[in-house]
């Protein structure tokens, strides 16, 4: 069974604030430049920036009937027609249920529902495994480390960069997106 994309709205701005324990877990998520806790106004900039036939981002909540299980972004840099996936989530109370892969193969076809979409990269902690084995199992590959490239406290944490091409994900077609609908609506 898949979930199903709902577009992030005022609605979830709790629901999804109530992922994220501390600021080294909302690092994780939403990267060095959100603030802990996160707020109103953060949320309402990603919503906003969804706006036009060219939206800069789009978000989504995952759902499985009224249960609220993900959340998933794109980033787009049309210049270059390419897009990041971005902040991915599992709720905690789901995670470890295989929630994760069902959800992105249907964001990964959003993307590239847009015919102008070459390249779908993404940024994830080297220290986040299950994220990075999720990713490769979808097709992405590793194209090198940024390292040291974040500091959460006194920690640094190292990035990982991975991408899809579109031959990529055409030839993986029908085994990557489990007939997952496309378009950049919900």
């Amino acid at each position: 069974m898949l979930p199903k994309l709902i577009p992030f709205a005022i609605e979830h701005f709790e629901i999804l604030s109530s992922w994220f324990d501390c600021e080294a877990d909302l690092v994780r998520w939403g990267g060095p430049s959100l603030r802990f806790p996160l707020a109103a106004d953060q949320l309402q900039a990603m919503i906003d920036e969804g706006e036009g036939p060219r939206p800069e981002r789009l978000c989504w909540m995952a759902a499985f009937g009224d249960t609220m299980v993900g959340h998933a972004q794109l980033v787009f840099d049309w210049r270059n027609d390419s897009a990041r996936l971005a902040r991915v989530a599992i709720a905690p109370q789901t995670r470890g249920q295989g929630l994760a892969a069902p959800m992105l193969r249907i964001v990964v076809a959003r993307a590239f529902s847009f015919p102008e979409l070459q390249r779908l990269e993404l940024n994830v902690y080297a220290n986040n495994v299950p994220a990075i084995r999720a990713y490769r199992r979808l097709g992405f590959v590793a194209e090198g480390t940024r390292r040291a490239s974040t500091r959460v406290g006194n920690e640094r944490w190292d990035t990982a960069l991975m991408a899809m091409l579109r031959p990529e994900w055409e030839r993986a077609g029908p085994q990557l997106c489990d007939g997952a609908p496309t378009g950049s609506g919900a």
